[in-house]
């Protein structure tokens, strides 16, 4: 059987995208809860497992709770391997100051396309902004 494969040089499509929402304003030195929600594009479905996972580096000023954060794999809506309703990351920062910042990192996950049989690793940087007040 042949595996699917892109072309040599190609890369996949970025297929999921992470958006980053904070619970409530964030003050300097109190502890935020920024909620990470995901949107993928169709047709592609994204794995439960293994599990969608976001590394953090910390930047100055900024302390992280923790630096890597694993999403749950449980969806109760899912009959297969693949999320139904994709699950919501919480990162927990402390800002020592005022100021914008923005936390790099890493998101890593797997998805298929579930009709031509293609899947695919994907890992991609993104930042997490935070305005302090």
């Amino acid at each position: 059987m042949a595996q699917l494969s892109l072309p040599p040089g190609a890369t996949p499509p970025q297929v999921m995208t992470a958006s980053f929402k904070p619970v409530a304003v964030l003050k300097a030195g109190q502890k935020a809860d920024i909620a990470v929600s995901f949107n993928v594009i169709k047709p592609y479905a994204i794995n439960r497992t293994p599990q969608i996972s976001l590394k953090l580096t910390e930047v100055s000023g900024v302390k992280l709770a923790k630096t890597e954060i694993t999403a749950s794999s449980v969806d109760p809506k899912s009959k297969d391997e693949y999320f139904v309703d994709l699950p919501t990351i919480h990162i927990v920062a402390t800002a020592a100051k005022p100021g914008k910042y923005e936390v790099p990192g890493k998101l890593t996950y797997f998805f298929c396309n579930k009709s031509d049989g293609y899947c695919a690793k994907q890992t991609m940087d993104v930042k997490v902004p935070l305005q302090v007040q």
